[in-house]
């Protein structure tokens, strides 16, 4: 029986142990555990079709990810009889102006076509607006999207490695490393395998160093804040994403996410900052209502991984036929994570991928 085995226990390697534990190949999921994983502090927003970001390729991407998201999220729920975190709340995209709340409107009209799974699409008046979101400010009218969904990651993440560990996937703990034929080594022992795939975040240029690749491939910062709201009923809220980089994630029993920051000289540092939470307060408190510092219950902080054009990168690694790798997801890695994890995991089983990754070569990024 073909062996494959996984480097990167995150969002991306779950999703590809899981698919791949439906397949009569052997599984092995190798994850270090390492504090800081961008997975566990998210902000976990499914909905990529509002975006202005220019680049088609990661569109394209984040499109097919959300489709992919409902599909593997009832799966994962039926299968396992558990919360899997994913959510569909729909989302609030504020607007302080009718122009700018077309604008919008005419925007998602117009991917909604590519992307059925966006459901019902409306403009809402800022009474409205307060009705499905109580602690909005007022003035701002919204652009709803009801197929929009929120994830917790942690989660998410927990009950995909479950039921993968559940159709016999291993999944060890220990810092894996990388030699120039290929070999693998976790915590000095050899890991054999016929397919490998790294998805091993911010930390692939660390692993790929030891092969003696260069990988651009950046470390960045990302902090959250929890905020306590428990004297209101949060579940079906839906998502509020302000005219800022900031956004609003409400969850069940009163806990809302707000964030996050994007600090790229900060690398590893996974230690919350004053400046950190000032910026983030400073700019939810112009879209939403409350004592917000007073409302702070807890600080995540992870760090992504991106590259100098922010684009992903998706395919094989240079000079090894076997070896497939997928990175620089950025702040939209929980939204694209499962889907990019069934592209390596077709990859590894050698099918024809539904999404054409000449666009995501890692040539681009990789080089000896």
């Amino acid at each position: 029986m073909q062996k494959i085995v996984i480097i990167g226990g995150g969002i991306v390697g779950a999703s590809a142990a899981y698919l791949l534990s439906k397949e009569n190949v052997q599984v092995t999921l190798i994850d270090s555990n390492e504090p800081g994983q961008a997975t566990r502090a998210a902000a976990g927003i499914i909905c990529p079709w509002l975006s202005k970001r220019r680049n088609k390729y990661w569109y394209e991407l984040a499109k097919n990810s959300a489709a992919f998201y409902k599909e593997i999220a009832e799966s994962l729920s039926e299968e396992t009889g558990r919360d899997s975190g994913y959510k569909q709340v729909g989302v609030l995209a504020l607007r302080q102006t009718e122009e700018k709340a077309t604008e919008l409107f005419n925007l998602a009209m117009e991917r909604q076509a590519g992307a059925p799974v966006m459901g019902d699409i409306e403009k809402l008046s800022e009474a409205e607006t307060k009705q499905k979101f109580p602690l909005v400010k007022p003035g701002f009218s919204s652009v709803y999207v009801s197929g929009a969904a929120r994830v917790n990651g942690g989660l998410f993440c927990e009950t995909l490695r479950y039921a993968a560990k559940e159709n016999g996937v291993e999944i060890k703990t220990g810092l894996a490393h990388f030699s120039p034929k290929g070999e693998v080594l976790v915590d000095g022992e050899k890991e054999s395998y016929d397919k490998l795939i790294i998805s091993a975040g911010a930390w692939l240029p660390n692993l790929l160093q030891e092969a003696g690749f260069h990988t651009d491939v950046l470390a960045q910062k990302g902090q959250l804040l929890e905020l306590d709201f428990s004297e209101y009923e949060t579940a079906e809220w839906p998502v509020i994403l302000p005219p800022s980089a900031k956004s609003i994630v409400p969850f069940d029993n009163g806990k809302i996410i707000v964030g996050a920051t994007h600090e790229k000289a900060a690398g590893f540092n996974i230690e919350p900052t004053a400046e950190g939470k000032a910026e983030i307060l400073a700019e939810v408190s112009k879209f939403m209502e409350g004592e917000l510092e007073h409302k702070i219950a807890n600080v995540a902080v992870g760090t992504r991984p991106y590259t100098p054009d922010f684009a992903p990168l998706i395919g094989q690694l240079p000079g090894f036929d076997s070896i497939f790798l997928a990175n620089g997801l950025g702040a939209s890695g929980l939204t694209t994570g499962p889907y990019v994890g069934k592209l390596l995991a077709d990859l590894a089983l050698l099918n024809t991928t539904d999404l054409a990754l000449e666009n995501y070569d890692p040539r681009k990024y990789i080089s000896k």
